[in-house]
């Protein structure tokens, strides 16, 4: 998944998710947008980050090496190499 593709996220789940933080934190009303936009931040990070993850993994199932087979310093520097790419990218 690449940042160029087309993202929609339901607003009804999303806005019910970020009631559900936003009541359990005790936001401040003139916190509310600025807060949105973090958890919206967070939620298109690690959407796009899992994206990633999961193209990795396809294509180290295609080479007959998963993810979880890797050592820490191999997985390390898969991250790292997503890292990378994702910098480029933006």
């Amino acid at each position: 998944m690449t940042v160029n593709e087309n993202t929609q996220i339901d607003p009804e789940k999303f806005a019910y998710h970020f009631a559900t933080v936003a009541s359990q934190m005790n936001y401040s009303q003139q916190d509310l947008i600025p807060e949105a936009k973090k958890f919206l931040l967070s939620y298109l990070t690690a959407y796009y980050l899992i994206g990633d993850f999961n193209t990795l993994e396809d294509t180290q199932f295609t080479t007959n090496k998963k993810l979880s087979s890797l050592s820490f310093d191999e997985m390390v520097d898969k991250i790292q190499q997503l890292n990378s790419k994702q910098m480029l990218d933006n």
